[in-house]
Formats: structure tokens, C-alpha cells, sequence
């Protein structure tokens, strides 16, 4: 649940609310009056009291590094601050600010490095813990005669060395500030607008390097502990299995169970850093751990621990199955399994260095044409093996990228369902098939040309080489692969500068056993929103009957849209395009990833939005925002270009239109998304959140379902939109009563698309 916040108003925050995320971009700070808020990056999590200004630190970045979320009992002030120059007014302006400002970046900046600090000593605590223990493991067991089973990843903990990030050398002036008392720092850096600005300016210097210093470290306890109880080869079930064995021959050694126990207070202590310190819940599941150390403990000698009953067995070796299986050449082969070694022997695999920007698009690159080989082998294979089945659905390539417990939820996950559901599902291989097969067309690329304008371009002079290109099949699937599939999958997983394809456990920001998407789920869904905004995939057919000398009618039709999941998980999803070519009675085409780190919900709304706005776009033409031809988006591009000489809007109405569009960085399909979103959600449950002008824009071209819009009528608010819409309504009706009464008359039956267009104008 993200916050709503007003501009220069006290707005209390509930428990829980988002009030910035991370990635999102800055279009205000807000002062904490009162409560305390829960901050998380990569790598940190703290609390932050009153007094702080929340996102002050990334006014230079231009978007959140952090993601706030309200404690118990918050209150903040949002300020109109997105840049650097804003800051200096505000500095400038308001005296009371000054101390207040620069004091709490240094507090702030004085707990990021106290977890840096705890970090960084967890790090090479837990390396050290690692490579001793493993050495235990492997000499204890050999001297009692048995054989110690190889953990990979800890075979080269000797070998690794983790490199300490530096830190700025002026970070040690702002600790020392810190340390002094608060009422001199408030005073001295308050004294001067010149003094605050400065030191401002320094500090917002400062927060990058921390916070990146802290990702890091946080990325390699994470890897330490998948070897230390979370990997499918860990030094614990290794210790505790064998130790199992040893019990049976009736053999004891001292030292074993030292190191078992040493183990789990090792697993605690690092779990408990992971969750309260780098912010991030491994998700540990105990169960085995348990059962496997009270066997330990029992008398019973014979006792024995049952394995978990998935077989992972299948994805063995799950590269060289996906590779087998595309029949790409041996070049492709080699280049694939090259860049994924590299990518696997990254210590920071999503980090910004070059080194890991080149090792990722060396994997990218091969990928896609693994990729294209392999989902068209997969046309004419009902049933392919596991591994390509994980690969085509999800981007899973490799069993050495995932926690087994990540392994085993993905192999568990629902069947995504496509079925006789209302608004089609497809996974991007079930897509690809409709492509290849000729039943759907071929989408728009990023610059909004299609495949027959792509063809017709490239054959210019060549007619009957356009003609062959139209048809051909393979052309057709490399085009959608290299347009849609290429382009649009960074889009989808959100994080465009640490892309990466493949599915990995480090990339993974969500749990995993929710993250499925599902076609009833996103159905679902647009169940909602429809349920509210009855009409929004009714498109207009004219139509014409010879037989009344009727020249020119208006039937209307439903088209829903088709959905098409990217085998990535991620956060991201697009409104791609609102039509096929260039039929408007056609399907509109939204883009979700399988794996979301979103709330379905809020995702498909937000989609939904954008396809009323393009809908219109797109049946308008050159006139979408000419005010003369009225439409959603006409009415809703001059209400925002001249709100300010609007004599329906109050000061302080006019005030949050000019902070929404701040907001939204000045773009009017966001604002339109955001008022849609409060449409749908709050008014039409009789919680009014939007002005008149908005109120009445929407009312007039996404009309509230009858049901729902008779208990609103009534309210002062809408009672002019409402008036309006029964007005066109009458029309509607008086019109189409004439239309089937002249059927009737010249004794013709009355078309069925007639009668279904009546029951949806005057019964919906």
C-alpha cells in the first residue's frame, strides 16, 4: 500500500503504508513529525525517528534509494522538494529547517555506518568460520574412515578474497559531527543558509558509496549462508548426515559435535544479521535442520531422517539439458556456458562495476537465441523435459543459481491456467507459438512500427519479397522474439541497469511460493476493475443496413485484453500496445513477468489505467488532446495544462494538481493513472478523493456500473457529472429505440448485434 501525500500538509501515515520506495522517481521529501519509519536498501535496515527528512538524501539522484515504510503513529509534512535548487530555497527560506536538515544526515549517516561496520565485520567473521569448519569437516571424518562429500562453493573459500570497499575520506568529519551534542550541531550548521547548503551538498556525497559499501557486504553473507544451510550441497547437512552415519557404525567424535553445534549458532546469529541488518528474510526453512540434529540427539541409533519427497534429481546438469535440447551451434553453446561461469564466479552478481555490466550482457546476449531455438523446438514437443520447461517459463538455467529450497518451491509453483478464462494468459512460449502459428500478429517494436511496416521498409522495391516475408513464419517468431521478448524483459523485471535474464536466488526480492502469477489470478483481477468500470473493453463498430437505409450505426463489442507473462521475476509490467496492427477491434497487449515482486492487484489496475488512456489515444487519432473533440484524454490534457485559471478549483485544490503533477514528472497519463486508481478504489465506494474536474471527466468517459453509481447520484458532489451522464444517456436510448423501432417496421429482424449492443447501454 503506497502513501497518499499532500503537498504542505501534515498527512498521517498508516502502519505499514509505503511512504517511498526504492527506484521510484523523487518528486518530494517529507519531514517525519512524529512516529518512526522503517528505512530499507540493499544491504540496510534502520529506523528513523522524527526529525528526519525522508528522501533528502537522493535529490541529486533524481529517484529513492531507500524504501520508507511508517511504524506505528506516523506523521509527516510533505515538502515540494525534487532538486538541487529546491533545497537551496528551502535552506534559504526557512530558518527552522537549516540545523534540523544537516543534523539529521548526520545521524543518518552515522547509523549507515554503524551497519557497514556490522557488516563488514560479519563478512569476514563468516569467511573465516567457513573456510576453518570446512576444514574440520573434511579431516575429522576422513581420520574415522569416512569419505567427506566436496561442497563446491566452499572448495574455493580460500581462494576468494573479499575486497573492503573504500570509503570517502570526508566521511570521518560527519561521523565526528555526529558525536556532538545536538543542540551546538543544530546551532552551527543552522547559523547560515551558506553553512547548511555546503554541508548538505557533502553529505548527499557520501550516501552513495555507504549504501553501496553495505550492498556488498550484505551479498556476501547471503552467499556465505546458501553454503552454510540453504544450498543444496551445505556444510551443515553434510556434517549432519555423515555425523548420522558415524552414529550408526558406533563411532563418536567430540569434535563433530562441536562443530554441529558451533554450526546452528552460526545459522542463527547470521540469519538473525540478514533480517535485522541487511534487510532481507532468507526464508530458512527449519524443518530438515530440526529433524536432522535431534536425530543427533536421540538414543535410537537407527533412527533415520527422511529426505524431502521433491526429486531435484531431473534438473542434474540443467545447462547442458537446455543446451542439448535448442540444438544452437557449438559456438552459441560455448559463448553461453563461458558467460554463465563468469556470471556464476561474480562475488556481487547484480553490482554496477564493469566487470559485472560486461560478465551480464555476455550472458544476455546468448541467451535469447538459446531461447528462441529452444521455445521452437517446444511447438512440436508436447512434454519437454523439466529443465526446458523452467527455462521456456520462468529464465531458469542453471541448478547452481538457486537455493534448493528455491529449486523445489519453482518446481512446485501452480500451473499458470490459461483455459476459457476472459482475458487470455500466455506464457511468452505459448505467445511465441501463436506468433509462429499465424493466429496472432507480430507486436510493435519500441518505436511503435509493426511487422508489416518493418517488412514493407525493408522490401521496398521488392513486392514479392514482402509478400514471401509476410508469410514467413520463422521471420515473423524472430521478429517478436528480438522486438517484444529482447527489448521489453528488462522493462518487466524493473531493474534496467542490473538486468540479467536468468533466474538466480541473489536477483530474487520477493518470496518465492507467492510470486507465481497466474492467469485466474490476474482475471481476478480485471474481475475488479470491470466490475466498477463497466465499459472499459467495449469498443465502437460502425455498422451499416442496407435494408433500413440505415448508412452509418454504432454497434458496440467487448474486446478483452491478452496477457503475456516474461519468464523473469521482477516488479515491472507495460500496457504494450491497445490494439492488433491496426484493427481497433482487436485485443490490447499487457506485459506482466511470472514471477512478480508486486501486488498482482495493483499491477493489473495500473495496466488498466493506461489502456483506457491509450484506447482513447488510439480512437481519437491526431485529435487526442485537441479540447475541441471531446474525449478522456482532450478533456483531461486541458484540465491539466490550465488548471491554474480554472475558477472550479480552490487554492488549495489547484495546489495538489500542481503536486501531482510534480509527481508524476509532469506527465498527464500518470496523473490520469493515479486519479483512475483513486476512481475505481475510493469513489466509488463514496470516499471522494478527487476534485470536480476530475470527478466529472471520469464519470463522463469511464462511467461507474449502474449498481454501484445509484448509491452516488444523490451526493451534492456528483451531482453534475451525474446529471450529464443521464442526459446522454436519454440520447443513447431515444436513438437506438428509433433505430430498432424502423427493423421492426420494414418487418426485418432485428440483428443480434443490435440487441447486444442495447442490453449494454441500457442495463450495464
Amino acid at each position: 500500500m503506497a502513501a497518499e501525500l499532500t503537498i504542505n500538509e501534515t498527512t498521517p501515515v498508516a502502519k505499514g503504508t509505503v511512504i517511498f520506495e526504492a527506484g521510484d522517481p523523487l518528486g518530494c521529501v517529507a519531514l517525519v513529525l512524529k512516529g518512526r519509519v522503517v528505512v530499507r536498501s540493499t544491504g540496510i535496515m534502520m529506523t528513523l525517528g522524527s526529525g528526519n527528512f525522508l528522501g533528502i538524501c537522493d535529490v541529486m539522484r533524481g529517484e529513492h534509494e531507500f524504501t520508507y515504510v511508517a511504524g506505528d503513529g506516523v506523521t509527516v509534512y510533505p515538502l515540494p522538494v525534487n532538486d538541487v535548487s529546491r533545497v537551496k530555497k528551502l535552506i534559504e527560506g526557512k530558518a527552522q529547517y537549516r540545523g534540523l536538515l544537516v543534523t539529521s544526515q548526520n545521524f543518518f549517516i552515522r547509523d549507515i555506518y554503524k551497519s557497514f561496520k556490522t557488516l563488514r565485520e560479519a563478512t569476514h567473521s563468516l569467511k573465516d568460520f567457513l573456510a576453518e569448519s570446512y576444514n574440520t569437516y573434511k579431516s575429522e571424518f576422513t581420520d574415522v574412515g569416512f569419505v567427506p562429500q566436496q561442497i563446491p562453493a566452499l572448495e574455493r573459500i580460500g581462494t576468494e578474497t573479499i575486497e573492503d570497499p573504500k570509503l570517502p575520506s570526508g566521511l570521518n568529519y560527519y561521523l565526528e559531527a555526529a558525536g556532538v551534542e545536538v543542540e551546538a550541531q543544530r546551532a552551527f550548521l543552522g547559523s547560515k543558509p551558506l553553512i547548511s547548503f555546503r554541508h548538505y551538498m557533502e553529505q548527499c556525497e557520501l550516501f552513495p558509496p555507504l549504501v553501496e559499501a553495505c550492498r556488498i557486504y550484505g551479498e556476501w553473507i547471503f552467499k556465505f549462508f546458501r553454503s552454510l544451510i540453504m544450498d543444496e550441497k551445505n556444510l551443515f547437512s553434510f556434517t549432519a548426515k555423515t555425523a548420522l552415519d558415524m552414529k550408526k557404525s558406533g563411532q563418536e567424535n567430540a569434535k563433530i559435535s562441536t562443530l554441529i553445534d558451533e554450526l546452528i549458532s552460526r545459522i542463527d546469529d547470521t540469519e538473525k544479521v540478514l533480517i535485522e541488518t541487511v534487510g532481507t528474510d532468507p526464508k530458512l526453512n527449519r524443518d530438515h535442520m530440526q529433524a536432522l540434529y535431534m536425530a543427533l540427539l536421540s538414543d535410537d541409533v537407527n533412527v533415520t531422517v527422511e529426505e524431502d519427497s521433491q526429486d531435484l534429481s531431473a534438473l542434474n546438469g540443467s545447462l547442458s539439458q537446455i543446451l542439448e535440447y535448442s540444438g544452437v551451434s557449438e559456438e552459441v553453446q560455448a559463448n553461453f556456458r563461458s558467460a554463465l561461469d563468469g556470471f556464476m564466479r561474480l562475488t556481487d552478481k547484480f553490482g554496477r562495476t564493469k566487470e559485472a555490466l560486461a560478465t551480464r550482457k555476455k550472458v544476455t546476449e546468448p541467451f535469447f537465441i538459446v531461447y528462441e531455438a529452444a521455445v521452437k523446438k517446444s511447438f512440436s514437443d508436447p512434454k519437454p523435459p523439466l529443465a526446458v520447461h523452467l527455462f521456456l517459463t520462468y529464465g531458469y538455467v542453471s541448478e547452481d543459481l538457486l537455493t534448493e529450497e528455491d529449486l523445489r518451491t519453482l518446481i512446485s509453483l501452480p500451473d499458470i491456467g490459461v483455459g476459457d478464462l476472459d482475458c487470455h494468459v500466455y506464457t511468452m512460449a505459448e505467445w511465441l507459438k501463436e506468433i509462429y502459428k499465424g493466429n496472432k500478429l507480430p507486436s510493435k517494436d519500441e518505436f511503435d512500427e509493426d511487422y508489416e511496416e518493418h517488412v514493407r521498409k525493408d522490401h521496398a522495391k521488392d513486392k514479392a519479397a514482402a509478400d514471401i516475408a509476410m508469410a514467413d513464419a520463422e521471420a515473423k517468431l524472430h521478429f517478436e522474439v528480438d522486438n517484444l521478448f529482447k527489448y521489453a524483459d528488462r522493462l518487466i523485471n524493473g531493474n534496467i541497469s542490473t538486468f540479467v535474464p536468468v533466474l538466480c536466488s541473489e536477483g530474487i526480492l520477493t518470496t518465492l511460493s507467492t510470486a507465481a502469477v497466474t492467469g485466474a489470478a490476474i482475471n481476478a483481477a480485471v474481475r475488479k476493475v470491470e466490475k466498477v468500470d463497466y465499459s472499459i473493453f467495449y469498443r465502437e463498430i460502425r455498422s451499416y443496413y442496407e435494408e433500413i437505409e440505415l448508412n452509418n450505426f454504432t454497434n458496440i463489442d467487448r474486446y478483452t485484453p491478452d496477457f503475456i507473462l516474461f519468464p523473469v521475476c521482477g516488479g515491472g509490467c507495460q500496457m504494450w500496445q491497445d490494439i492488433e496492427g491496426k484493427v481497433k477491434t482487436s485485443h490490447a497487449r499487457v506485459l506482466m513477468p511470472t514471477l512478480s515482486e508486486g501486488d498482482i492487484d495493483s499491477m493489473v489496475l495500473r495496466m488498466m489505467a493506461h489502456f483506457r488512456w491509450e484506447k482513447c489515444r488510439t480512437d481519437m487519432g491526431a485529435q487526442w488532446n485537441n479540447y475541441r473533440y471531446p474525449s478522456l484524454t482532450s478533456e483531461y490534457t486541458d484540465y491539466l495544462q490550465f488548471y491554474k485559471k480554472n475558477s472550479d478549483l480552490s487554492a488549495e485544490k489547484k495546489e495538489k494538481v500542481k503536486a501531482q503533477l510534480t509527481q508524476a514528472g509532469n506527465r498527464h497519463r500518470d496523473v490520469f493513472t493515479k486519479d483512475y486508481t483513486d476512481w475505481i478504489l475510493k469513489e466509488a465506494v463514496g470516499a471522494m478523493r478527487l476534485n470536480k474536474i476530475s470527478r466529472d471527466i471520469l464519470f463522463t468517459y469511464c462511467p461507474i456500473a449502474q449498481e454501484i453509481a445509484a448509491g452516488l447520484v444523490s451526493q451534492t458532489s456528483y451531482a453534475d457529472a451525474a446529471k450529464r451522464h443521464t442526459m446522454e444517456q436519454k440520447k443513447i436510448e431515444k436513438n437506438i429505440t428509433n433505430v430498432m423501432h424502423k427493423f421492426t417496421k420494414n418487418g426485418v429482424d432485428i440483428p443480434p448485434e443490435i440487441e447486444k449492443t442495447r442490453a449494454f447501454l441500457l442495463e450495464a
